[in-house]
């Protein structure tokens, strides 16, 4: 039987502020022993949120309420996983342009938020929803000039269970069904993990991540993803030993240690983001996933080698390769999917060492996750770099100008370019195996 925790109930506030020939106010409000034992956030139930007094938000009480002016979320505790139904909002003042309820069992990985545009009063109905915490988030720029919530109400009921089946005789047990890997944001990892190799996934602040380096500001939005407000992105992220400058970047030694600047550098990756493009000044600018090299720069340009996997906003796709800063060879485009603009996209860059005809090459591959549910993706690009790809090694000290870049570096890059607002979360750069 369906209930309505009342202990987050917009009630006086959001009848009146729906209309429709409410009855008078006080006849409205539920009954004080209706939602006594759960008034205030008892043992039963509780509730948290990024700021500002939460409490307020489930007090009974339309007059108060819980606010912020920046991206914000507060976080309702049910006691026990139920069956989630509805969230009802009665908002004091303007309502959010913008807001996000998603579901979780432990408080910490959330479902695939449902998203809602503001109304005074509004019920944001889920679609088979379980977990015992729920999230009312709001972006930053949903948030202004500042919001402020009167009173929340969860639908929700108890998940019935079924009589336990009788004992069965005992049979051989078969072998466990085994779905692909995922890392730690439940993302499928394509390729298996190198024994002891490098890897890094995004922390929930990065801000506080020696490295990560944005090289701009990122601010946090209310889902817990992150947005970047740059025309020109480099967010560079480092291996365990950090960054130095390489004693030597003649290639032929490069290719023979198998790194730049140290054994564990960057060398076979998968790259993986899932970004949002909000604005962008030229719709068929790219993100770009690279590695093998170092920093980019023209004081340094035989630091600034890499296999770049480029993702543009108008769907196409394609490699570069940079032998040098600057000194690029372009593969042809392929169209992936439709324009990526104003929605979620996934995309993965790997680059890995192989053995062609005797010799070292690196086979490289773009992958897409269309529609962004962490699981499905789609191979959308694959190319093998033979020697035959092109390139001016050689004025780096290569035997051959279209050498293929065979060594690690000690930066993994997430890049983009003339797009001014984007969202982005599940970061990770991981060293994986070889091809065979």
């Amino acid at each position: 039987m369906q209930r309505g925790i009342y202990f987050f109930i917009g009630t006086a506030f959001c009848a009146a502020a729906c209309g429709g020939g409410a009855p008078p106010l006080q006849q409205t409000a539920p009954p004080v022993q209706e939602c006594s034992q759960l008034a205030g956030g008892s043992a039963g139930a509780a509730v948290r949120a990024s700021g500002g007094t939460p409490a307020l938000a489930l007090d009974g009480n339309p007059a108060t309420s819980w606010s912020c002016t920046s991206a914000c979320w507060i976080v309702l505790d049910l006691g026990t996983v139920q069956q989630v139904d509805a969230v009802a909002i009665a908002w004091a003042g303007v309502p959010a342009t913008r807001y996000q309820v998603s579901v979780s069992e432990d408080g910490a990985s959330y479902a695939p938020p449902s998203d809602g545009v503001g109304a005074s009063c509004q019920r944001q109905p889920l679609t088979a929803a379980q977990g015992r915490f729920v999230r009312l988030a709001i972006d930053a720029d949903a948030a202004q000039p500042g919001v402020a919530v009167a009173e929340l109400r969860v639908d929700a009921s108890p998940i019935p269970t079924a009589p336990a089946p009788p004992p069965s005789p005992p049979t051989a047990s078969p072998p466990p069904a085994s779905g692909p890997p995922v890392d730690a944001f439940g993302v499928t990892r394509l390729y298996p993990s190198l024994p002891g190799g490098e890897s890094w996934s995004m922390p929930a602040d990065p801000r506080t991540d020696s490295r990560f380096n944005p090289q701009n500001t990122i601010t946090p939005n209310g889902d817990g993803s992150w947005k970047m407000k740059s025309a020109q992105v480099r967010m560079e992220v480092f291996t365990s030993t950090g960054y130095k400058q390489p004693a030597s970047y003649d290639r032929l030694k490069l290719a023979a240690q198998g790194y730049m600047l140290a054994p564990n550098d960057w060398r076979n990756v998968e790259i993986t983001g899932f970004v949002r493009v909000n604005s962008a000044s030229l719709p068929t600018d790219n993100f770009t996933w690279y590695a093998r090299g170092g920093h980019h720069s023209a004081p340094i340009p035989c630091e600034g080698s890499s296999y770049k996997g480029g993702l543009h906003y108008d769907g196409r796709v394609r490699f570069e390769k940079e032998s040098w800063h600057v000194s690029y060879r372009n593969a042809s485009y392929l169209q992936a999917t439709s324009s990526i603009m104003s929605r979620w996209v996934g995309f993965k860059t790997v680059l890995r060492n192989a053995t062609v005809a005797g010799k070292t090459a690196v086979k490289m591959e773009l992958w897409l996750n269309d529609s962004a549910d962490r699981v499905t993706w789609s191979k959308v690009y694959d190319m093998t770099d033979d020697g035959t790809f092109g390139g001016d090694a050689s004025a780096c000290g290569a035997s051959a100008p279209g050498m293929p870049i065979a060594w690690g570096g000690p930066i993994a890059t997430f890049r983009w370019d003339s797009a001014e607002d984007v969202d982005f979360r599940w970061l990770s750069v991981r060293e994986i195996q070889p091809a065979p």
